[in-house]
């Protein structure tokens, strides 16, 4: 292992190199395989395949779908390997075998050897892929197109079909209301762990001796903190709930790649960008764009050089590490604030950076947690309605009708402008209120992307809809005074959509009210006749 630098070692994680798809080879393994397979981590989709193949008959299809990237390849070759005698493996749906040949010609051929042979088959495809065969492939394997549909549709593909899909298995999950990511946590783990028996810090033991490139070995010693590996997480996970960034095996590897190798350190590089699509995420969440009273004096201190002891006792900690924040003399506080962010969750010499804790953190993130957590483990109970009811109350419908109401603060309590004609505002009285039944057979979500909220208007059920981070957050600032506008498009279509359902149920009542200017009358429809109180 000695003969491969430390950097060639680190080339293995790069989405560029060849080894980030996998194919069946005949290749004796050498050294950057080794490296590979010191990084492997066997996943829960993978189990349940090789129990499902374990117990399979001739003439089974198991399908493995998820996106690029998933890791479908790299599973399949490994069970491959065990199962080749009696199992058919086709590794990528959207190969063919001939130049001239499409994918979709290319399956219709699988399945139908696989018909002929009576053998069991095993298929890597992606979602789109199974669209686009369930439309477009021979009317002869009808059975399989099926069996497809039935998949897309959520519904229980029939025997012998079997589907093994990566959106069942959660890269994140919640602990303690703090999203979690176990799988990328032990990827971190593994590539730092500091036993003989890992390459990787061969590589970087061997090569730190020579005193050769200092900030790539620097970086890889902050990655070794525990600390570090829950920042880098706590930032991918926003990015999964905040930008709906999918998180794939082969991107997460690529990101640690850009973090031990990119042109800075590697809490800078965390939110510098660039062509990872996880790192151009993470980016919009430098916490050196954060404005608070306390961040902007530590900036201010430190920019004009103002001797602070204890801040300069901390930073030359770093130094043994080769960490310097100057560049040319210039003090650089957005390095600072980033390395203090990235280092929240670490003691390290005096602990100066601790004091700006509160600074960083997520308070929307947290609350949603919360919430999230409360629908989960949703059991019925009357503890658990008072938990939920007062985010109904006070976040929820608050919300709502600040909305729905933006225009007509005049509107009194519970009720909700239904439109606006001649200067005259209709309204009506909307009593919203949770629907524990339905809220008790949504829960539990395995998915902390979002939690479905479920409301009644009077007696009247609404359709349960999924509600994420981004119009969580809407809601609570909202309820603060905020004015929506053209950056929160997605969050204020889902907005509009509840809404619109509210109105539609509330119209079928029968009473109104009319407001214009200071007037306002009151309207009641009962027995053919209307009863009115006020005047206009």
């Amino acid at each position: 292992m000695t003969t491969i630098t430390f950097r060639d070692a680190l080339s293995v994680l790069s989405k560029s190199s060849p080894f980030s798809v996998k194919t069946l080879s005949t290749k004796a393994p050498d050294g950057f395989d080794a490296l590979k397979e010191w990084l492997y981590i066997e996943q829960d989709i993978e189990r349940d395949l090789r129990a499902q193949l374990a117990h399979a008959k001739p003439g089974d299809v198991l399908f493995l779908c998820g996106s690029s990237g998933d890791g479908k390849s790299e599973i399949l070759t490994r069970v491959h390997h065990a199962y080749r005698d009696r199992v058919t493996f086709h590794l990528d749906a959207t190969h063919s075998f001939q130049p001239n040949q499409s994918a979709i010609q290319a399956l219709d051929q699988v399945f139908r050897r696989a018909v002929m042979d009576q053998k069991i088959l095993v298929v890597g495809i992606n979602i789109g892929m199974i669209g686009n065969y369930a439309q477009e492939g021979s009317p002869e394997l009808a059975e399989v197109r099926d069996a497809m549909r039935a998949f897309l549709q959520n519904a229980e593909p029939p025997a012998p079909y079997y589907f093994f899909n990566f959106e069942n298995y959660p890269k994140f999950k919640m602990d303690n209301g703090i999203p979690v990511a176990p799988f990328a946590k032990d990827i971190m783990r593994r590539l730092t762990n500091t036993s003989d028996a890992n390459p990787f810090y061969a590589a970087f033991k061997h090569g730190e001796l020579r005193h050769s490139e200092p900030r790539l070995y620097a970086n890889f010693r902050l990655l070794m903190l525990g600390g570090v590996q829950d920042a880098i997480i706590a930032n991918i996970a926003k990015a999964r709930l905040a930008k709906d960034q999918f998180v794939t095996a082969r991107g997460l590897l690529d990101l640690l790649h850009h973090l031990l190798t990119g042109p800075g350190y590697l809490f800078d590089n965390l939110f510098s960008g660039g062509d990872n699509e996880l790192a151009a995420r993470v980016a919009d969440f430098d916490p050196a764009l954060l404005r608070t009273r306390k961040l902007d004096q530590l900036v201010l201190r430190y920019e004009l050089g103002l001797v602070e002891p204890e801040r300069d006792a901390f930073l030359e900690e770093f130094t043994a590490w080769n960490i310097r924040l100057n560049s040319e003399q210039q003090p650089n506080a957005a390095s600072l604030i980033r390395l203090f962010s990235t280092l929240q969750g670490e003691h390290v010499g005096n602990d100066y950076h601790r004091q700006f804790a509160d600074e960083f953190a997520d308070q929307v993130m947290i609350d949603y947690a919360a919430v999230w957590k409360m629908h989960a483990q949703f059991d019925g109970s009357s503890e658990a309605r008072t938990a939920l009811r007062r985010f109904y109350t006070s976040t929820l419908t608050a919300g709502i009708f600040r909305y729905a109401n933006r225009n007509a603060a005049e509107l009194g309590k519970d009720e909700i402008l239904l439109g606006e004609y001649h200067g005259v505002k209709i309204a009506s009285l909307a009593d919203l209120r949770p629907d524990y039944t339905a809220l008790q057979s949504l829960a539990p979500t395995t998915s902390i992307a979002s939690f479905n909220v479920a409301l009644r208007v009077g007696d009247e059920p609404l359709k349960p809809m999924p509600f994420n981070i981004n119009l969580f957050g809407l809601l609570l600032r909202l309820n603060q005074g905020y004015r929506p506008n053209k950056y929160d498009k997605n969050s204020i279509v889902l907005l509009d959509e509840l809404v619109e359902q509210i109105k539609a149920l509330v119209k079928r009542g029968n009473r109104l009210k009319l407001y214009r200017q200071q007037q306002r009358i009151s309207l009641r429809y009962e027995d053919g006749m209307i009863d009115t109180v006020g005047e206009m």
